[in-house]
């Protein structure tokens, strides 16, 4: 059946269908929301974002450059870091007087606190054998504070040069041997002389264990100060230092007793106590010559008199 003319070339389809709405949007690509799609869309911007960021960096960097490089002139004031020293404070436990710190500082004048080389002067100090220990430390603002703690006297050593000459050696609680500054001749007279252990190579030096011998005498000198008083010469002939080795035995000749033998590893009290003993004892009969006392023996000691009798006790 033929259609009127006005419906003639019209279609029934409606909407997107018709040839008007396919004509005004075939321009358009619909957007696709595929994976791949996604990922390109963030490439895309990712690239962007690097490309201002490294624009940035070469606008921070650069501008940075131009101001050291305008500051690359600038002059930089240096002040003095401190005052000249002023005072040494010395603190000493022993006998080192004022002269010889003087002599081993020798800090020239106008040396502030920050140029003083205050390892360097500790490392002086402690090159004298009578300083055992040295402290030197800045007191701001201006002063200088060098403490010292010095090794205490055991013995006395007679040394003499290839000259013959005869001088005077300390011996320290710790064996050190060194000349001895600033002690007073009473000190000094009450120090035993020191016969040293001789080594396989003839020498006497280093003097080992003597810190062992040093507590004999500590304790004489506190226990029985009237026997320690007598003692002259300690004898180290049959004393290596080395305890490990038996039959150490430290000699001792006194005023009224020629020999004392004291052993080495065994307790120094009980052997003081026995020493005391037998010379009250002696005392008590008589007062006769003693030529010699082993207080080695273990548990007892033997004393010789000068008429060759010999007495266990």
């Amino acid at each position: 059946m033929k259609r009127k003319g006005k419906e003639r070339g019209a279609t029934a389809a409606t909407g997107q269908q018709s040839w008007r709405d396919l004509a005004t949007t075939g321009s358009r690509r619909p957007k696709i929301h595929s994976q791949q799609a996604v990922k390109r869309r963030r490439l895309k911007i990712l690239k962007r974002l690097s490309v201002l960021v490294s624009i940035g960096l070469v606008f921070v960097l650069g501008r940075w450059g131009v101001q050291q490089w305008n500051a690359r002139d600038t002059e930089i004031e240096i002040k003095a870091p401190s005052k000249p020293i002023e005072r040494i404070l010395f603190e000493t436990n022993g006998m080192l007087p004022d002269a010889w710190l003087t002599e081993v500082v020798d800090l020239k004048p106008g040396m502030t606190m920050m140029q003083a080389d205050i390892f360097s002067l500790k490392q002086r100090l402690e090159t004298n054998g009578q300083v055992k220990s040295a402290m030197v430390e800045r007191v701001f603002p201006a002063d200088l504070r060098i403490t010292v703690t010095e090794r205490t006297p055991a013995m006395r050593l007679a040394v003499t040069n290839s000259r013959a000459e005869r001088s005077v050696r300390i011996v320290g609680d710790d064996g050190t041997v060194y000349p001895g500054i600033g002690y007073p001749k009473a000190t000094l007279q009450r120090l035993p002389y020191v016969l040293p252990y001789q080594h396989s190579d003839g020498s006497f030096l280093p003097m080992h264990g003597i810190e062992r011998v040093a507590e004999l005498l500590d304790y004489a000198r506190q226990a029985h100060p009237s026997i320690a008083n007598d003692w002259q010469v300690i004898s180290l002939k049959y004393y290596s230092g080395d305890l490990d080795i038996p039959g150490q035995v430290i000699e001792v000749r006194s005023i009224n007793v020629p020999r004392i033998l004291f052993s080495a590893s065994s307790d120094f009290t009980v052997q003081l106590d026995r020493l005391a003993y037998i010379f009250e004892y002696v005392a008590a009969r008589g007062n006769p010559s003693l030529k010699r006392i082993d207080l080695s023996l273990r548990g007892s000691a033997a004393v010789q008199f000068t008429s060759g009798r010999i007495g266990t006790f």
